[in-house]
C-alpha cells in the first residue's frame, strides 16, 4: 500500500514540474524550430497559451513513475546515472523531433515567400513532442524493468 501510495504522490510530483516547465518547454521547441530551419519559421501572431499541455502533464507523471519503479532498488549512483541518461535522451529526442517537424514545415509550404514559412505559435503540437520525447526516453528504463 505504501508503494502504491509513493507512485501517485510521484505522478503528481511529475505533473507539477510539468506546468511549471511547460513554458520551457514550449520556448526550448520555438527555438529548435528556428535554429534547425536557419530562421525560415518565423512566428505571427500573440505568444499565449491559455490552455495547458494536457499530454505532457500525465506522461511526465508516468514517466517519472516507471523510473522510480526502476530505481526503486538501486544505489544513488546508479539512480543518478539512470536519470541524467532518460535526461538526455529526452533533450536529443526533443530536439531530433522539432528540427524534422519544423524542416518539413518549410517543404510542404509552396506558397512562401523566400521559402519563409510563417505560422502561428500554437501551430506545433508541443504536447505530442513532449510527449514522445518522454516515451522515448523510459524506453531503457522498460527494457530492465521487462528483463528484472
Amino acid at each position: 500500500m505504501k508503494k502504491i501510495i509513493l507512485r501517485i504522490i510521484i505522478f503528481f510530483i511529475g505533473a507539477g514540474i510539468a506546468f511549471l516547465t511547460e513554458s520551457f518547454f514550449r520556448g526550448f521547441i520555438q527555438d529548435v524550430f528556428q535554429i534547425s530551419t536557419s530562421d525560415k519559421i518565423q512566428f505571427i501572431g500573440k505568444n499565449i497559451n491559455f490552455i495547458p499541455n494536457i499530454i505532457f502533464f500525465p506522461t511526465l507523471g508516468l514517466s517519472l513513475v516507471i523510473i522510480s519503479i526502476e530505481n526503486s532498488n538501486k544505489n544513488s549512483s546508479q539512480i543518478l546515472i539512470n536519470i541524467i541518461r532518460s535526461l538526455i535522451i529526452f533533450f536529443i529526442s526533443i530536439i531530433v523531433i522539432s528540427a524534422i517537424d519544423a524542416n518539413l514545415k518549410v517543404i510542404e509550404c509552396t506558397a512562401c515567400i523566400d521559402g519563409i514559412r510563417k505560422i502561428k505559435w500554437n501551430d506545433i503540437n508541443y504536447g505530442m513532442i513532449l510527449g514522445i520525447s518522454l516515451l522515448i526516453s523510459i524506453i531503457p528504463c522498460l527494457i530492465k524493468i521487462k528483463k528484472a
